[in-house]
C-alpha cells in the first residue's frame, strides 16, 4: 500500500514538538536557531549524515540547551518544515492585506508565492530530498499543512469568481497547480537558469500562464 493511501481517510492533525521551556518568546528564539544551523548542516551533509552535535554547534547551543527545545534529529527535520510552511502562509497573508480587489490579490499572490520559493530555494530542495526521513506522525502533519496550504488558494479562486459557475474539479485542481507550480524554480533551476536570460522573466511567464489557464475555473 502507498504510504500516503494509509492516510487518506483518517482525520488530519499537527504534530506536537516537545519542550522542557515553558517560555513561548524563548522557544520561538531557540527553535529558529537550530532551524537556521540544521538547514545549514542538512543542506551540506543530508539528513542521514548529519549528528545532532555538528547542528548544536552550527546553532552556537550545547547539546544540552538543544535538548531543552526538541528531542530528536527527526523532530529539527520537523520543524524546519514547519518554519518554511509559515514563512509561505504568513508572506502570502501578508501580501494582500487590506486588498479589496480580487482580481489583483490573485495576481499578487501568485507573484509573491513565486519570489518566496525562490527566496528560500535551498531549504525548499533539501526539505524535498528529505521527504523520507520523517516519520509517521510528521507525514501526518505534513499533509495537514500541504492541504491547508492548497485550501488557501481554493479561497482565493473561489473569491475571484464569486457569483460565476464554477467547475469544482477545475477549481480544486487549479489550487494545487497554483500552490506547486511554483516549486518547479527549485527543482528545474539548474535548466532554468541556463535557458531564459532571467529568473524574474520566467516568474512573470508563470503568472501569466497561469492567470490565463485559470480563467477555465469558469463554465
Amino acid at each position: 500500500m502507498s504510504p500516503l493511501k494509509k492516510f487518506k481517510n483518517k482525520p488530519l492533525k499537527n504534530k506536537s514538538v516537545l519542550s522542557n521551556v515553558k517560555n513561548e518568546d524563548l522557544i520561538d528564539r531557540r527553535r529558529k536557531q537550530i532551524i537556521q544551523g540544521a538547514v545549514k548542516v542538512f543542506s551540506e551533509k543530508g539528513f542521514h549524515k548529519t549528528t545532532v552535535r555538528e547542528i548544536a554547534d552550527a546553532s552556537g547551543l550545547t547539546m544540552g540547551t538543544m535538548y531543552n527545545y526538541v528531542r530528536t534529529k527527526e523532530d529539527i527535520l520537523y520543524i524546519c518544515y514547519q518554519h518554511m510552511t509559515d514563512i509561505l502562509s504568513e508572506g502570502l497573508r501578508k501580501a494582500v492585506e487590506g486588498l479589496d480587489d480580487t482580481k489583483e490579490e490573485l495576481r499578487i499572490i501568485l507573484k509573491r508565492n513565486l519570489d518566496l520559493i525562490y527566496e528560500y530555494q535551498d531549504t525548499i530542495m533539501f526539505l524535498y530530498q528529505e521527504s523520507g526521513a520523517y516519520d509517521q506522525d510528521a507525514i501526518h502533519a505534513v499533509l495537514s499543512r500541504e492541504m491547508k496550504y492548497v485550501e488557501s488558494f481554493e479561497d482565493i479562486l473561489r473569491r475571484r469568481f464569486k457569483g460565476q459557475k464554477i467547475n469544482e474539479f477545475r477549481l480544486k485542481l487549479a489550487a494545487d497547480l497554483l500552490a506547486y507550480t511554483p516549486v518547479i524554480l527549485v527543482l528545474r533551476r539548474w535548466s532554468l537558469t541556463r535557458r531564459f536570460d532571467s529568473m524574474e522573466e520566467v516568474k512573470e511567464g508563470i503568472v501569466g500562464f497561469l492567470e490565463k489557464e485559470i480563467e477555465l475555473i469558469v463554465e
